[in-house]
């Protein structure tokens, strides 16, 4: 997965971090090139310093193909541009915001931006829904070998195809949320952020499912 973060405070080194771990592409743009030295030394990822709405700053970022673009500057303001040239203008597959303003995240809920709010959620709970603490329980116990399980998808799975988090017989995706819509899942359908996955498994699989879902 190719991904872009927009914004290299606290919160934007951290999920570089995080998903320079999980071995995806990812490129950060801060128009301060000091914020840089606070990723850490396995950063592998590429930095560019500028102004995160910037034509040329997106398209040297590889933008046009970029899967997940996560703007997490301190300004609401400037997050909100960069969110609406990600999902409008490149149409970037996923757009996640960082809203401090919870009544502005709830808007660009509705109009398919995701978005975390500091101030709604607090920096402990993004933390650990993204290291994948939270996000997985047992709905329904189906006789002795099999389990009915809902998982949540971080964003490291992001872009992932349903078909690679299926194995015959030991697990299998029989229905999914998304953006408050149930549905079933079809083929070539790929994991988005946010949705939620019911999955069918083998009871000696669970925790190699859990290991497949980062959870």
């Amino acid at each position: 997965m190719k991904a872009l973060i927009i914004g290299c405070g606290k919160f934007g080194v951290r999920i570089s971090e995080y998903l320079n771990r999980k071995n995806h592409d990812v490129v950060v743009v801060d128009k301060n090139p000091e914020t840089f030295h606070a990723l850490g030394d396995e950063f592998t990822g590429r930095t560019l310093c500028g102004v995160g709405y910037d034509k040329d700053i997106l398209d040297r970022a590889g933008i046009a193909t970029t899967d997940v673009v996560i703007a997490c500057t301190s300004s609401d303001s400037l997050n909100a541009v960069v969110s609406n040239i990600a999902k409008n203008i490149y149409h970037v597959p996923t757009v996640i915001a960082r809203m401090y303003d919870p009544v502005r995240a709830r808007m660009f809920e509705t109009m398919g931006i995701y978005t975390i709010s500091i101030t709604r959620l607090g920096l402990e709970n993004v933390t650990e829904y993204l290291e994948g603490k939270h996000g997985w329980s047992v709905v329904r116990k189906l006789g002795m070998g099999v389990q009915l399980v809902k998982a949540h998808v971080l964003v490291g799975l992001v872009g992932t195809p349903f078909s690679e988090l299926e194995e015959s017989g030991k697990i299998k995706i029989t229905a999914l949320e998304r953006q408050g819509h149930s549905l079933l899942p079809q083929k070539d359908m790929y994991c988005d952020y946010n949705d939620v996955l019911y999955l069918a498994v083998e009871t000696s699989y669970l925790a190699k499912a859990r290991d497949m879902m980062q959870l």
